[in-house]
């Protein structure tokens, strides 16, 4: 999935896919969704232990997944006067979510030899 946010003045775009978890491992020698996990609060309005690095690498790795020509996350985020972190983060939030959620939430596939056999 992409998205396009407006940041300083132009038009960025991020994208998630299972990709950007393996680019997001290979840059910050970190994991990706352990990362997310520690950024629940976030979605509640608690921001007391917060720190920014993740919400930070978060951002520059959805970036450059949709445009692998940007450079390094400090060299990207110097080309910006301003980057309003957590409101970019906050549209982000449902990009990540819908990318990282199971496409067959409602229903797990059971493997034939699990299921239960019928009583005749």
């Amino acid at each position: 999935m992409e998205k396009t946010i407006q940041v300083d003045g132009r038009d960025v775009r991020f994208k998630c896919t299972a990709g950007t978890l393996i680019r997001y491992r290979n840059q910050f020698n970190r994991e990706f969704l352990s990362d997310i996990a520690k950024l629940k609060d976030i979605k509640n309005g608690n921001y007391d232990n917060l720190t920014l690095a993740p919400i930070e690498n978060i951002i520059w790795v959805m970036a450059k997944t949709a445009d692998d020509r940007i450079p390094d996350p400090i060299s990207w985020y110097d080309t910006f006067d301003s980057f309003p972190l957590m409101e970019v983060f906050t549209q982000l939030q449902g990009l990540l979510v819908e990318t990282i959620k199971s496409k067959n939430s409602s229903s797990a596939a059971v493997h034939p030899a699990t299921r239960k056999r019928k009583r005749r």
